[in-house]
């Protein structure tokens, strides 16, 4: 090994940097379909928007995968079965959460059932839309290239919002009758 090499492999800074860059064009997202996003994200992958001109290779198994694309309502049965997958992945792995259902619920946000992915895994990027556009798809990859780069960008955490006092009260359980002496 020449000197020269050498002394460019100890430089931790332009190693991270050529690491930094690697990871940024080679995302290759695992996809977890629950609702209709999914069919969005085909169109991305398609020869109209052509993902993998950002490096965004759809993969089938988690254990090559380190961007898990959440699309659709997560129930709390299907919240186990995230946070699995996410657990599987190697580091560094990214979450984008994918349309109002996967960002805040969407339809069912007010369900006995529901939770937020941000509630079960720490979401990177957020793409609005109800389903999203590719062009959202893409964007939002961008701004994962950009975070992993260690740009800031127009990062915007969705605001929560009460809906409580709108909504009629819950029904009260019945009460039950005392049972008669004999």
């Amino acid at each position: 090994m020449s000197q020269a090499l050498r002394e460019f492999l100890m430089r931790k800074a332009k190693l991270e940097k050529l690491f930094k860059w690697g990871v940024r064009w080679s995302l290759w997202p695992v996809h977890l379909v629950t609702s209709c996003c999914g069919v969005e994200v085909a169109h991305t992958s398609g020869p109209g928007f052509d993902a993998e001109r950002w490096g965004v290779l759809p993969f089938h198994t988690m254990r090559q995968s380190n961007v898990i694309l959440v699309e659709g309502t997560i129930t709390r049965k299907m919240a186990r079965v995230l946070k699995m997958v996410y657990e599987q992945m190697p580091e560094p792995k990214y979450v984008l959460a994918m349309g109002a259902c996967a960002v805040r619920g969407g339809l069912f946000w007010n369900s006995y059932h529901v939770v937020q992915v941000d509630t079960v895994l720490p979401v990177d990027v957020y793409i609005a839309g109800c389903p999203p556009t590719p062009e959202a798809v893409i964007r939002a990859f961008m701004m994962l290239h950009n975070k992993i780069k260690g740009q800031p960008g127009p990062y915007i955490e969705p605001t929560k919002v009460d809906l409580t006092p709108y909504l009629p009260p819950p029904p009260k359980p019945q009460q039950k009758p005392a049972a008669q002496a004999a």
